[in-house]
């Protein structure tokens, strides 16, 4: 058996390196001066150190505290996360997947069995700091903020007085990169899946509109109007917007679900019974086709193309194309102008035409 090596962080939490490359983690107390060893796990099952150190100090705090004094005196971080994302379906019907996401976080750390009014900043930092290790920073932050918010939902329902999320910074996040696919690149993609309609047309719908991945999932027939227009529904935002599909492509989406038998009011790319998995479907279909094709190995996390990849390519062509600022703004549904003009360095117009232009229509000859 593998010696156990003792945590530099945490006292009695041990771990033993096994010869799969696994982790396995213990800890150890006493029981009336006996000392007890208890596996808790694999590290590959999700386990750490802080977890260990979480489950010992539940055991000792229940072994020299009287049976009344170690009844739970307030709900766990889990069961409040709980409370709070039931009161936001009422208003917000769109939040599972946002729900889904922080509930599973908190499951694979301490802080999620933790009663709320014992957790600390040092706890939040913690957490932080776990998650980073397989998130990149936008997400962690995203993370952060959720459960921020549920500390504050609770101090605004006298639920509780501080929020230890309070002063703990958010990380940097680099967004100086910003990929997108060339023409060359897109028409490699297609040709790709050329055999592969359903993918194809998803691809095709996604560059056409900029939608993001949830929004195409949950486009309909009847959100392709007469007019050329269609329909979007912004989840980020909880608004809904246009977009346009020219002549061509809209004949094609037209023959492509009457082919497979589309009704009016059914979703355009379901392929899954329950709709909340849809989106994990395409992700995991083109993920692979992404990365053959443009991921080699070694590339670094901001220069994956993933499908969001598709929405950046949308706004970047249509700023090399020369498209007004404001109208990118408009097509990507953006809130906020600073996060179209990210694509704005990309327009290859200086301005000269439009001077021209301009000068051209009041010089007199």
């Amino acid at each position: 058996m593998a010696q156990r090596i003792k945590s530099k962080k945490y006292p009695g939490v041990y771990y033993r390196e096994l010869s799969t490359g696994d982790k396995s983690y213990d800890i150890t107390y006493k029981v009336d001066n006996k000392k007890v060893w208890l596996k808790i796990g694999l590290h590959s099952e999700g386990i750490r150190e802080a977890f260990c150190h979480q489950k010992r100090n539940e055991i000792v705090t229940k072994e020299e505290l009287p049976h009344v004094a170690s009844k739970k005196t307030s709900k766990s971080l889990l069961e409040l996360a709980k409370e709070f994302y039931d009161y936001k379906e009422l208003y917000n019907k769109q939040n599972k997947k946002t729900r889904s996401r922080v509930e599973n976080r908190l499951n694979k750390h301490f802080i999620g069995t933790k009663a709320i009014k014992t957790i600390t900043k040092s706890d939040m930092e913690n957490f932080q700091i776990e998650i980073q290790k397989d998130l990149m920073p936008a997400t962690v932050n995203f993370i952060m903020q959720q459960v921020g918010g549920i500390f504050i939902w609770a101090i605004e329902n006298e639920v509780l007085d501080k929020n230890p999320c309070k002063g703990i910074k958010k990380l940097k996040v680099n967004n100086s990169r910003l990929r997108y696919l060339e023409i060359d690149e897109i028409k490699n993609l297609t040709q790709t899946l050329k055999n592969d309609k359903i993918a194809y047309y998803f691809v095709m719908m996604s560059l056409a509109t900029g939608g993001r991945l949830q929004t195409i999932c949950h486009i309909k027939p009847s959100d392709i109007k007469e007019n050329e227009t269609i329909k979007l529904y912004d989840f980020k935002n909880n608004s809904e917007y246009y977009g346009f599909l020219n002549k061509e492509l809209r004949d094609e989406i037209e023959q492509f679900i009457s082919e497979l038998n589309i009704k009016k009011d059914d979703y355009l790319f379901k392929t899954t019974k329950n709709q909340n998995y849809t989106n994990q479907y395409y992700y995991r279909k083109l993920q692979p086709i992404f990365d053959i094709l443009f991921n080699p190995e070694g590339t670094e996390p901001l220069n994956k193309v993933t499908i969001h990849t598709l929405r950046h390519t949308f706004a970047s062509q249509l700023a090399i194309n020369e498209t007004p600022i404001l109208t990118i703004k408009k097509l990507m549904n953006h809130n906020d102008i600073n996060a179209t003009m990210r694509y704005a360095k990309l327009s290859k117009s200086s301005g000269e035409k439009h001077v021209d232009s301009l000068i051209k229509s009041f010089i007199t000859t």
